[in-house]
């Protein structure tokens, strides 16, 4: 007894100390199965969420660990909130080197009280034994120009994200599947049978793409250069080149090329023609170390080997830069401005330079630079900086894109915040997606920041102050169109990289809310679940003409408004172990539409004329690395495209002439006479960049003359004398065909990597580094090292509105002067705008006015990007003035504001006026348009050409949906005004594209397609529709058990209705689920136009006495909506009030209302549609047919989409029914809540989902309504439930009934939706063969109608109840066990430790 006393003295203890103190509670808060990994070299590693809250005083939140358990646990603050009496912080935690062994235990703690979590995690042995390959595709080339195949594996309770093992190989986890890509390089001998091998020992191998029968010819080998072993590069990465012919029917074909020095095959190369079945292939010599001999040998196909074709030993020496000098820079801070000056004695070489800051950026001559010629250059820059700055922060300066290749290119300052700051990174607390069209979506997210926020940026793109839509810049709601089509990892504010938005993660303590990138489709299987994919035309000829085609396909279980792109690609480059959506094949992306006609998907794509023949690979995209690739699909959406003569390459140089000066005497023109060549596509245009030793930068546009297959073009620099000797380059030439496809070369290679050495233009010239250059001479030299000067400066406004439409052009006009040598003639100096965040634009000049010799002015004009430069200003400089003498100069800010110029530009931003960035593509049928941008809800209307469009949709502030564009002629440009209310409309030209005529026709079954690729067709054939005979599928006999049905007899017999499968088929009038109620023809009920309650009045008379006739009345009303969590409890509940009526017709009316948070914002809107029936109709929901009887009032009640706060929780709409009788005496009421197996009067209502029935029962008459377990949810038909609600006290709707009055209390619960939800119960009024009794259900009687009850069947109800109850408790202590074990766990440890302490006290004392 001294024992059990003890213990419950320490209870009392830790009660009231806890109660004291406060309470703090630690719980694990990580989504998904995170805590269950696969092991990994023996152990376990994860990554958990952990949420931390206090109640009592708040202080700083810790997390202690349980140190030498074998493995690490490590914890750091994630996010958190506080308030005078409540604080909140979610930790990350780390554990590593986990091998199952020990608990890993957390310690929540406030330095007062502590609050103890032991974490679930799971360390599983790679089930080796279980695993198996559930299906798998054939092996086949892929957009991304590797040769792959995608397969599921089963026998796993997680998915391996790691230890899968290939060889020269892509692997990729996706969601349910795994993409496997490899090279077609072999390492001595072609490919095959490729395998993956799965840590535990788990395989399995696949067929060889390559026939062991197929030999690939290699015929025309040709080197460029020729016979020339020492190679020095002409510009950085652009390699020399080879090309050959082969008669493979592959389109990436087994071809290698082993470099001695390297330790793996490399091999660029891709296809640039294909005619009579002979593809001509280019590819490069990539080098591993500069300047030594390296042995190349390259190999084909030769049956099961591969053979040396050709081999080569080459002497390749790169490209080299001037590296920016590491130890000669002066930097000074001026509080918000960092002025970078330093200084090369060697001449410049227009390397651009990196500079990073939070973020890098990419730098070109010639900003920066203050002076500079033969003799070297000094560079002088200001950069603007943010006030505040969380710490100090480095800047770097180097020539590389990556990081620095040498210690002495570039160097590092440091930069501190302008303003005294102890920073608190921004806080998120609470987002929403928004799809709009395509892979478009608007984030709206609510920030809250210490310091004012003036940017958002992510991977692709920076959004500005005008993404601020409510609010304010330091509390407020942004709003911002997304592409999920490009990669998007993150979301950062004011560039501050220490805190960003990533997915998989909870940014608020408060809401738990995890951020998550649309479209979340974690629990959906791509891979087994699209069927029915077909492709309009099997064949498709490209021979000098483009073609269109349709790919069909559907998805089960898949929403419809599921951005879905196509990509139909010959890669351009092949072999390059990648498997993520390049950025440069987004503008090749066609978005996949729901047809409603006939139910399925569609994409329309054309190819282009003289695009590669074959079967080219496709695949469809949900993101840019969730894909489903095209021979996935099945046989049934393959197509085969004949293209005689293939042009996939660019326009070359074929031949150059230089036309050096010889002596300059006045003036003469200096370049290069251009030989461009296009012998199939033909030339298109392009520019050639030119650029001098002196700072001189000329631009040539390139316009195709009339013989756009083979002309000469002459460019060229007018050089006038006297002049400074100097050296003239061709840095940049781009040329396009007629099909797009082009020839690029950059000397410093902006575009980076090796790949862009197989368009190079040069081709013919490789290994002359010569050819692009020209040296000038003069006969009278003129030395001139001062740099120009400016003499005047002004700017049109120094105050400028970044939100306007019209107000956000900035001109600045300067005068240019060079008093000793003249300014150099043609060349455009450079005015600079630059911001924070390194952010700058070029305002290029748009008017030069010669004054003198000596003197120039100059105008440049720029329309600012929304938001650019807010609030922090715009710095101005310029950069780029040349002399007849040789040298070049510029002005940095702090230099033009010592020469008392106009330097810097105030930036205002103001909420309000609509701008229109962008704007969706529209065919030819014409139809909706979607334009996107920054306050469009002051858009009032639109006119496209004539016709005034009606506005169908907005998306917050930022999108708007129109309707009714009239059919448009193709290659035609037209204008739509947009009106903008109390601003000045504007217009905005569309060019629509071309819509593919077609009928879609259902593809005959097919047998599976083998592995063995087949040769390219030659012949040439128009597409044509191929009628086909639908598939018809013959019924099968199942043995069935008959089931009884209610009723005695069986649905009222056989003159009132019959048994089907266990439900009754009624013959009008009778209904009811034993058909023994009959349907009462009433008049409609009073419109009600206050809100969507219906009152329906039946009146009745004995015909024996008049005083026993009577007035039934049925009631029928909305109350209120209500949001649940998992457990089904309420988490937010919003009564209906006010509702806006309108008339459909005498017998429909439409009432909507809209729902609203606690700060007033409306969060979705609500639309209920009453409908009164007159007679039998016939009407289809869902997909199902129903029969609405007469006198029947039919709902259709839809919810547009509402910001749950998570995807467990599930609206709940609540109806109330009653039905009241003015006859009180001698009677009684009942009700019933049933379930069928499918509609009552309704053979095609689907069996699996069926309805509910609620019967409210007075005498011999009821009212009957019907609720479908079928829902219309964001386009798709699935199962809802609805349930009786008793006694809930979260409402005011009363159920009190009596014998005259019963009412009924339904919830409708609506399962977690994006977009919007529809409902359609509907209400009839009836009369029943038998009255209600005291035996019928849920029956309230009058004291006469002899209802009263025995004490024996009392006391059996008090003893069934008092059963119940202790089965109740019984299942409530099992279920709380088994949903909360570690709570059970830890409470039983304090039992036992309190009685452990106990027993100590008690033998001591």
């Amino acid at each position: 007894m001294t024992l059990k006393f003890l213990t419950f003295i320490c209870f009392l203890i830790i009660y009231f100390c806890q109660k004291s103190l406060g309470e703090l509670s630690i719980k694990d808060v990580t989504f998904g199965n995170a805590n269950t990994v696969y092991k990994s070299w023996g152990v376990c590693s994860y990554f958990l969420l952990v949420l931390v809250t206090d109640n009592s005083s708040p202080s700083q939140l810790k997390i202690y660990t349980d140190l030498n358990k074998g493995f690490n646990v490590y914890v750091f603050p994630s996010t958190s909130y506080s308030n005078s009496t409540y604080s909140s912080t979610i930790f990350a935690v780390s554990i590593d080197s986990y091998n199952g062994t020990g608990e890993p235990i957390l310690i929540g703690s406030n330095n007062n009280i502590n609050s103890t979590l032991i974490l679930p995690v799971y360390c599983l042995d790679i089930p080796v034994g279980k695993m198996k390959l559930l299906s798998k595709t054939d092996i086949q080339p892929d957009v991304f120009g590797l040769v792959s195949y995608q397969f599921q594996i089963g026998g796993l309770e997680t998915f391996l994200t790691n230890d899968i093992g290939a060889s020269n190989s892509y692997v990729v986890p996706m969601r349910n599947y795994i993409y496997y890509g490899y090279s077609s390089m072999p390492n001595g001998g072609v490919p095959k049978n490729p395998s993956v091998q799965f840590s535990g020992g788990f395989s399995f191998s696949l067929d060889s793409f390559y026939n062991n029968t197929n030999v690939d010819s290699v015929t025309n080998f040709k080197r460029f250069p020729d016979n020339q072993q020492d190679i020095q590069l002409m510009g950085k990465f652009y390699l020399p080149l080879f090309t050959f012919e082969s008669d493979t029917q592959y389109i990436i074909p087994s071809f290698s090329l082993d470099i001695g020095s390297f330790s793996f095959p490399k091999l660029l190369f891709r296809p640039i023609f294909k005619k009579n079945n002979i593809t001509t292939f280019i590819g490069a010599y990539y080098y591993s170390n500069s300047g030594k001999l390296s042995n190349y040998s390259f190999y084909a196909q030769d049956q099961s080997l591969s053979t040396k074709r050709d081999s080569v030993t080459l002497n390749i020496t790169e490209f080299n830069i001037n590296l920016i000098p590491s130890n000669t820079n002066n930097c000074t801070q001026i509080n918000s401005w960092l002025i970078v000056d330093f200084n090369s004695n060697i001449p410049y070489d227009y390397t651009p330079f990196y500079i990073t800051h939070f973020s890098k950026k990419y730098y070109k001559f010639p900003f920066g630079f203050k002076k500079g010629g033969a003799d070297g250059y000094q560079y002088s820059a200001t950069f603007l900086l943010p006030d505040f700055i969380p710490s100090p922060q480095n800047m770097s300066f180097s020539t590389t894109r990556f990081y620095p290749n040498d210690n002495n290119d570039g160097f590092t300052t440091q930069t501190n915040s302008p303003k005294p700051a102890t920073y608190i990174f921004p806080k998120y607390f609470d987002h929403n997606f928004e799809h709009v069209y395509g892979s478009l979506y608007i984030l709206s997210i609510r920030i809250t920041s210490e310091y004012p926020i003036y940017k958002i940026s992510n991977d692709y793109r920076d959004y500005y102050i005008t993404a601020l839509v409510s609010g304010n810049t330091t509390d407020g709601w942004f709003e911002m169109l997304v592409d999920t089509m490009k990669t998007v990892k993150y979301f950062s504010t004011n560039r501050f990289t220490a805190f960003n938005l990533v997915e998989n993660y909870y940014y608020s303590p408060i809401y738990l809310k995890p951020f998550f990138i649309p479209p979340v489709l974690n629990d959906f299987d791509f891979f087994n679940e699209i069927r029915d994919a077909s492709i309009l035309y099997k064949e498709m000829d490209v021979t000098n003409s483009k073609a269109g085609n349709i790919l069909y396909f559907n998805y089960t279980n898949l929403d419809i408004k599921t951005p879905i792109s196509l990509l139909v690609n010959s890669p351009s480059f092949l072999n390059q172990i990648s498997a993520v959506l390049p950025d440069e094949y987004l503008k090749k992306l066609v978005p996949a539409v729901w047809n409603s006609t006939i139910n399925m998907f569609q994409a329309e794509f054309y190819l282009p004329r003289n695009s590669l023949p074959g079967k080219i690979p496709f695949a469809l995209f949900f993101k840019n690395n969730i894909f489903i690739l095209g021979h996935s699909l099945g046989p049934n959406a393959q197509f085969n495209v004949i293209s005689e003569n293939c042009d996939l390459y660019g326009p070359i140089f074929e031949n150059i002439d230089k036309v050096p000066n010889l002596s300059i005497v006045n003036s003469a023109l200096v370049g290069w006479n251009l030989t461009i060549t296009d012998s199939i596509n033909g030339f298109a245009g392009g520019y050639i960049v030119i650029k001098g030793s002196d700072g001189s930068i000329y631009n040539n546009t390139l316009i195709p003359t009339a013989n756009i297959y083979k002309d000469s073009y002459f460019v060229s620099v007018n050089i006038s004398s006297p002049c400074a000797p100097h050296d003239l380059i061709i840095t940049d030439a781009v040329l396009f065909d007629t099909e797009n496809n082009n020839s690029t070369f950059s000397i410093s290679n902006e575009f980076g990597g090796y790949s862009w050495s197989l368009y190079n233009p040069f081709i013919n010239y490789i290994g002359d580094d010569s050819i692009n250059k020209i040296s000038v001479k003069c006969v009278a030299d003129l030395m001139d090292s001062t740099p120009p000067t400016i003499t005047a400066l002004s700017i049109n406004s120094i105050f400028i509105d970044i939100s306007s439409y019209s107000g956000r052009e900035v001109k600045v006009n300067f005068i240019a002067a060079d008093m000793e040598s003249g300014l150099k003639n043609g060349v455009k100096p450079v005015v600079y705008l630059s911001t924070v965040d390194l952010d700058k634009i070029e305002c290029p000049i748009v008017n030069v006015s010669v004054i003198d010799k000596f003197q120039t002015t100059f105008k440049c004009s720029v329309n600012l990007p929304l938001g650019f430069g807010y609030p922090y200003g715009i710095l101005v400089s310029i950069y780029g003035l040349v002399n007849n003498g040789g040298t070049f100069g510029g002005f940095s800010t702090i230099d033009l504001k010592g020469m008392g110029y106009y330097h810097y530009i105030n930036t205002s931003f103001a909420l309000g006026e609509p701008v229109i960035e962008e704007i969706s593509r529209i065919s030819t049928l014409g139809g909706e348009i979607w334009v996107t941008g920054k306050g469009l809800t002051g858009i009032t209307s639109a006119v496209f050409q004539s016709t005034t469009l009606s506005i169908l949709q907005n998306i917050g502030n930022s999108a708007i949906k129109f309707g009714g564009v009239p059919p448009l002629t193709p290659n035609k440009k037209y204008s739509v005004v947009f009106n903008r209310g109390i601003y000045p409309p504007f217009s905005i030209d569309v060019m629509p594209y071309e819509k593919i005529n077609g009928q879609y026709i259902p593809p005959l079954p097919t047998t599976t397609p083998t592995t063995t690729p087949t040769a390219t067709p030659t012949t040439t054939t128009t597409p044509t529709i191929t009628p086909t005979i639908t598939p018809t599928i013959t019924p099968t006999t199942t043995p069935t058990t008959t089931i009884k049905c209610q009723g005695t007899p069986e649905c009222g017999g056989s003159s009132k209705g019959y048994c089907n499968f266990g439900n009754c088929i009624c013959f009008s009038p009778w209904i009811g689920i034993d058909c023994t109620s009959k349907i009462i023809i009433v008049d409609p009920p009073k419109v009600n136009t206050t809100n969507p309650s219906n009152e329906i009045t039946t009146h009745t008379s004995n015909n024996s006495t008049v005083e026993e006739s009577a007035v039934y009345k049925s009631f029928v009303s909305l109350i209120s909506l209500r949001e649940l969590d998992y457990n089904d409890v309420v988490i937010n509940q919003y009564d209906f009030s006010k509702w806006i009526f309108s008339e459909i017709d005498p017998l429909s009316s439409r009432y909507i209302t809209n729902i609203t948070n606690s700060d007033g914002k409306s969060i979705s809107q609500i639309t209920a549609i009453t409908e009164w029936f007159t007679k039998e109709t016939n009407i289809t929901f869902g997909g199902n047919n129903l029969i609405m009887n007469p006198s029947s009032l039919k709902y259709t009640i839809s919810i547009d989409s509402y910001p749950f706060r998570d995807q467990l929780c599930r609206l709940e709409l609540l109806m109330s029914a009653s039905f009241e009788s003015s006859k009180t005496d001698g009677i009684c009421s009942s009700q019933e809540f049933t379930t069928s197996t499918n509609g009552n009067n309704n053979e095609d209502d689907d069996e699996q989902s069926g309805n509910n029935y609620l019967k409210i029962q007075i005498d011999n008459h009821s009212m009957y309504a019907r609720f479908l377990r079928r829902g219309i949810i964001d386009g798709k038909t699935i199962t809802i439930y609805n349930r009786q609600i008793k006694n809930d006290q979260s409402t005011s709707a009363t159920t009190k009934n009596s014998e005259s009055y019963s009412s009924a209390l339904i919830g409708i619960i609506i399962p977690y939706f994006k977009n919007y939800s529809i409902i359609d119960p509907d209400f009839s009024v009836l009369i029943d063969h038998q009255t209600s009794s005291s035996s019928s259900p849920n029956s309230i009687c009058s004291q006469n109608s002899n209802s009263g009850l025995g004490k024996s069947a009392l006391a059996g109800i008090i003893i069934g109840c008092i059963a119940f109850f202790l089965v109740i408790i019984i299942c409530a202590i099992y279920f709380c066990y088994k949903t909360y074990p570690i709570q059970f766990k830890l409470m039983k440890q304090r039992i036992l430790l309190s009685c452990f302490i106990s027993k100590n006290l008690k033998s001591k004392y």
